[in-house]
């Protein structure tokens, strides 16, 4: 089950696809919430790209038989927001996964084959995981601000978790891949309560400035997505960077990996964050590895083991 949750971590999140395996209109799929804040219908997989790789290799996806896969829209200020849930088939309550994704906008969106390798395995471990597209992105109404009220999609999200029937909403953990880490974050310090357990994050944003200096194609995106970036774009960034506020951050075991080579998000700032954590006595796990990827490809085994140890963890104490 492992093996295909290895071979595609990260990679297809982090690249991004702009490929249409759904109707993007998401008020012509789902509907009106008529007293809902969460609604869901079944993926079929099956007629969706990702159908030809589980039909020539059944045998890495056996993992399916014990999960169920939905598409999500869910209500956020207002707004409905798409995005995935995937939760274990047997009956009970599960702790719940809140994966953030990475990218922005359409780059990096939710597809029905990030359900599939990236959301299913941990679920059919006994999770409920579910993930959003943020606002504005893949038919979701409004519009994105890369860390900025968008954030409110994952609080929000958290504030409507009691009406998925198999979510321990007590023990809910974040897992965020590179502008995902910055939603961890962004959502801990914004999040009022005491439910979230435990974090981790991989090739995680948590100094935009730092993400600018060394990743100039960044600059578009802050512009275009950040509102006043024109204006206060210090005040913008650090606003975004959990270096800043490591104060505002709960008491809770953080999980950081990062590779040295990263070309995209630099380690620099994965040390800064987790020396900021310790000196406020936080818990905090750092993981840095030599000539690896963004994704940690070369090391993703060791990464995800890792994960759902603290996971497992959280979910029981």
């Amino acid at each position: 089950m492992r093996d295909i949750f290895y071979s595609i971590l990260l990679v297809a999140i982090l690249l991004g696809c702009n490929s249409r395996e759904e109707e993007l209109d998401i008020r012509s799929r789902f509907g009106n919430f008529n007293g809902n804040n969460i609604l869901l219908k079944p993926v079929d997989y099956l007629s969706a790209p990702i159908a030809k790789k589980i039909e020539h290799h059944p045998e890495l996806f056996n993992y399916l038989n014990d999960v169920q896969i939905f598409s999500m829209a869910y209500n956020s200020d207002s707004l409905m927001i798409s995005g995935f849930m995937v939760q274990p088939k047997k009956p009970g309550k599960y702790p719940v996964i809140i994966f953030n994704r990475g990218g922005n906008q359409e780059l990096g969106r939710l597809l029905i084959a990030t359900a599939i390798e990236i959301m299913a395995p941990f679920a059919s471990e006994g999770f409920v995981v579910v993930a959003s597209n943020y606002r504005g992105n893949s038919g979701g109404e409004g519009k994105e601000e890369f860390g900025g009220i968008d954030v409110r999609d994952n609080t929000n999200l958290i504030s409507h978790l009691s009406q998925i029937e198999k979510a321990d909403t007590n023990h809910i953990n974040l897992l965020g891949i590179s502008r995902g880490g910055m939603m961890n974050y962004l959502t801990l310090k914004n999040y009022k309560g005491d439910k979230i357990k435990s974090v981790a994050t991989i090739g995680g944003i948590s100094d935009l400035e730092i993400t600018l200096k060394h990743h100039v194609q960044m600059e578009a995106v802050y512009q275009e997505l950040i509102p006043n970036y024109k204006y206060k774009p210090k005040a913008a960034l650090q606003s975004r960077s959990a270096n800043y506020w490591v104060d505002k951050l709960p008491d809770i075991p953080f999980l950081i990996f990062h590779s040295k080579t990263d070309e995209h998000v630099h380690y620099s700032q994965a040390l800064a964050l987790a020396d900021s954590l310790q000196k406020q006595g936080k818990k905090v796990s750092l993981h840095l590895f030599e000539n690896d990827s963004h994704g940690l490809e070369k090391n993703r085994a060791e990464v995800i083991d890792k994960i759902k140890k603290i996971f497992v963890e959280a979910s029981e104490m």
